[in-house]
């Protein structure tokens, strides 16, 4: 298999992948914006396989019919990554007018390309028309308005995440940024490649028609579109670490919390899962662990009230010292704003009383 078609190949099954995943999880206004991006993308991406592209025209009884789906998918593409610009804050959301000259551009250019299609010649026995009619007015003229609609989704891409990437702390979501700048660069490389092919068969020029040359245009869109999917995931995956970490904090919190509320139950807030539904639920579990933190804070501060300690029921001193030690440097890492209750005036407060002052604990 030749390197062009190992890199397709891994660029599909990264872009259904980051697609899906966001298709599977609930997104705000901006979120659902790069969903749309991301599953344009990859319908455009698909439809340029050769295999599926045969494949279509032949179920469409279309000759050629795969190119202008794969073209006007880009061209929508590019139009919600505008619709994502006007969201995010910037140059080009400060400029509607700007936006809707760039959606009547990317909407005529549609429009063209539909009507230039049905007036170039096809032949469905051999390769597309983009490639077998290149040099030809209209052909070039298509190929022109093509490339046209990516750079629009391309220079949004710049004008969003080359700064953004320049005002983000270190870590994943700077590293994702650059990934995503790099790709519209890489992007723009593609672009001149292609409009390099059209203008030089236009002249009357060959140098351009070799395997060597289609598969270079060919690495060029698959690593713009590799470093996309891969720009966009980075970021989740802190978001999977902080998962990861919350999920384990949940359950090493379990024993100290069913130790307090065996005591306490009516600090539970709504039925206590089981250890299976417990260890099995994956999702939720942020709001699980920030109950879990208040319910044994409720229970603390009530046993400690009543002149009881809160400890484990199990026998290994030790173990449990150490189980106690690590809830508290977890609550103290939660994010959550204690009513603390005043201890009475004749007592001295015990270890479980509420501080004086409320305890602020971050979960992010």
């Amino acid at each position: 298999m030749a390197f062009a078609d190992t890199l397709e190949f891994l660029v599909l099954a990264a872009l259904w992948a980051f697609t899906i995943w966001r298709f599977a999880t609930p997104q705000p206004p901006r979120g659902r914006a790069v969903r749309l991006v991301a599953l344009l993308a990859a319908l455009s991406f698909t439809f340029n396989r050769r295999e599926i592209s045969f494949a279509t025209d032949r179920l469409l009884h279309v000759a050629d019919a795969s190119v202008p789906l794969k073209n006007l998918a880009t061209v929508a593409a590019s139009a919600a990554m505008l619709r994502l610009t006007g969201l995010m804050d910037g140059p080009v959301a400060r400029r509607p007018r700007l936006r809707r000259w760039a959606y009547a551009l990317l909407a005529a250019a549609g429009v063209a390309m539909a009507v230039l299609f049905v007036l170039v010649p096809r032949d469905p026995a051999r390769g597309d028309f983009v490639a077998e009619r290149a040099g030809t007015p209209a052909v070039t003229a298509y190929g022109v308005l093509t490339q046209f609609g990516l750079f629009v989704g391309l220079a949004c891409c710049l004008t969003l995440f080359h700064p953004a990437a320049g005002r983000a702390g270190r870590g994943t979501l700077r590293a994702g940024l650059r990934l995503l700048t790099a790709g519209a660069l890489v992007g723009l490389l593609f672009i001149l490649n292609r409009v390099a092919f059209q203008v030089s068969n236009a002249l009357g020029s060959d140098a351009l028609n070799g395997p060597g040359a289609e598969n270079v245009s060919r690495s060029l869109l698959a690593a713009m579109l590799l470093l996309f999917a891969a720009g966009a995931a980075l970021p989740a995956l802190g978001g999977l670490r902080r998962w990861a970490a919350h999920y384990a904090a949940l359950q090493r919190l379990r024993p100290l919390w069913v130790s307090l509320v065996s005591s306490v139950p009516h600090v539970v807030l709504g039925d206590p899962p089981g250890r299976l539904a417990d260890l099995f639920t994956v999702r939720g579990v942020d709001l699980r662990l920030y109950r879990r933190i208040i319910e044994i804070r409720d229970a603390q501060w009530e046993l400690g009230l009543a002149g009881h300690t809160a400890a484990p029921a199990s026998g290994d001193g030790a173990a449990d010292t150490s189980l106690v030690e690590q809830a508290r440097a977890l609550l103290g890492a939660g994010s959550v704003v204690a009513t603390p209750v005043p201890a009475p005036v004749d007592r001295q407060p015990g270890h479980n009383d509420p501080p004086d002052a409320p305890r602020m604990v971050n979960l992010s």
